[in-house]
């Protein structure tokens, strides 16, 4: 159902809006100062570009291998989950092919990248996040083995600011076409304006509104959450090293995995199952590690030590055919 309006509503609803300011300044107008200050500051801060936060280089496996760079950055126009119990918004650019490789530009709120400097665990969520929306977005196969790019970002900033607001590369000459109107119209929104308390004195008007999903045209920004990735493809792969080690004889003699889990409450909720070539680590709605080995090993022979310090799991497997196996 379109809500675009006529010039002659939009008039009509501007000058209601106005007759509304004029009342609020005569009535209350601690209210009004108080709205006319907070909605320039939102304002200003609507307008500042995003921050870079940390571009993230990894493979694009399918339809064609080739190298992908995330620019990860905050964006003040992204809003915040409502609570920790809600989904992370997220904003994105399209897919650009360069010289260097493919470039895609990620925005999240930065309140949610406050969390992840010096926690390396928010940091990996939100890097597996943006991988899950880019291969369901965009429908390619990505290696989710990834390193931190010395750099911040891989493009100027203007063009990361430009591609997560849909701009093209070139702007077009001649007037652009307006808008179409938000579902909950500003007039309707200032209808509620109520003064009661302090908490009143100044009410928000939405800019971005996370429940309003629309359709939109191919390459435009979305904000989307993590609700409609599958659930359990948003469990972790925890960070770990997978070590063989040889005997004297350079033969492989052991195989060494050891794995950070700083969610794992005890050695009890881990589920380990080791085969003669592959190795499942599940933690239940926290994490799931599959390897397969690069050596058979005796499955009989495999011990596991959970560091309550910080919070690791070291498993140790013999190699099969090897002196001590």
């Amino acid at each position: 159902m379109s809500t675009r309006l006529m010039p002659n509503e939009l008039l009509s609803q501007v000058n209601q809006f106005w007759s509304m300011l004029d009342d609020m300044a005569e009535s209350s107008p601690e209210s009004y100062q108080k709205f006319i200050q907070r909605h320039l500051k939102e304002g200003k801060e609507y307008m500042e570009p995003p921050e870079p936060y940390l571009c993230v280089q990894t493979n694009i496996l399918d339809p064609k291998d080739s190298l992908l760079f995330i620019n990860i950055c905050g964006w003040k126009r992204v809003p915040p989950p409502q609570s920790d119990a809600h989904p992370v918004p997220l904003l994105a650019g399209k897919l650009d092919d360069t010289s260097e490789g493919t470039v895609i530009d990620i925005a999240y709120s930065p309140e949610i990248l406050k969390r992840a400097i010096g926690d390396h665990f928010e940091q990996h969520q939100l890097i597996q996040l943006a991988m899950k929306y880019i291969e369901q977005q965009h429908k390619v196969t990505l290696c989710h083995s990834y390193h931190i790019a010395p750099f911040k970002q891989m493009s100027h900033l203007q063009t990361i600011q430009n591609n997560l607001q849909g701009k093209p590369k070139m702007a077009a000459k001649g007037k652009t076409k307006p808008e179409k109107g938000v579902d909950v119209s500003l007039l309707e929104q200032l209808k509620n304006i109520a003064v009661k308390g302090e908490e009143d004195l100044s009410p928000h008007i939405q800019i971005m509104e996370e429940g309003s999903h629309k359709p939109v045209k191919a390459g435009l920004i979305e904000v989307i959450s993590s609700t409609e990735v599958n659930e359990k493809d948003l469990l972790t792969t925890p960070q770990h090293e997978l070590t063989v080690v040889n005997d004297p004889s350079g033969t492989p003699h052991k195989i060494i995995l050891r794995a950070e889990l700083p969610r794992l409450p005890s050695a009890s909720d881990c589920d380990l199952s080791v085969s003669k070539d592959d190795l499942m680590l599940e933690v239940p709605g926290k994490y799931r590690l599959h390897l397969v080995l690069p050596a058979p090993v005796d499955e009989d022979s495999v011990t596991a030590k959970h560091n309550k310090a910080n919070n690791s799991l070291t498993v140790t497997m013999l190699v099969l055919d090897s002196p001590a196996a």
